[in-house]
């Protein structure tokens, strides 16, 4: 589930920085009621990530509106223009809902996402060098922290 809400975020980014004119509290308010999953299945971490990442929206948001932008509107990539205009915080709610996603439900997918996400937040590779099959072969339950 956090997999998809980490998507949903990117979503949720995407379409402020590319129009942020459409975007204001209650918009907000309405794509956290809106996501595609039951609100009462998120848990407190997820719901601690959501909130920063609706946070981070609303700087977006205004950061997109104002004066300021006005020299970057050329700026064709949404992801460019999160990190013009908040950079690397931006990142970490998504990937904290990714791990979390991998956590619960270990996949081939969700490792690609946690060690795509975790390059553009700490200019790392989490698991340098392992691959999912390696990795899933020699874990535990323990957390992939």
């Amino acid at each position: 589930m956090s997999s998809t809400l980490a998507a949903a975020v990117d979503d949720l980014y995407e379409n402020v920085v590319m129009d942020p004119e459409r975007w204001a509290d209650e918009a907000y308010a309405e794509w956290m009621a809106n996501l595609a999953v039951e609100p009462a299945s998120i848990d407190r971490r997820a719901a601690r990530s959501l909130r920063r990442a609706v946070r981070i929206a609303a700087k977006l948001q205004r950061f997109w509106s104002s004066e300021e932008a006005e020299r970057y509107r050329g700026e064709r990539s949404w992801e460019a223009r999160v990190d013009l205009a908040i950079g690397i915080p931006a990142w970490r709610p998504p990937l904290e809902l990714a791990e979390q996603g991998f956590d619960a439900a270990p996949s081939p997918e969700g490792f690609e996402d946690v060690r795509r996400r975790f390059r553009a937040v700490n200019g790392t590779i989490w698991m340098e060098g392992v691959e999912y099959e390696d990795w899933i072969a020699n874990s535990s339950d323990d957390s992939i922290g």
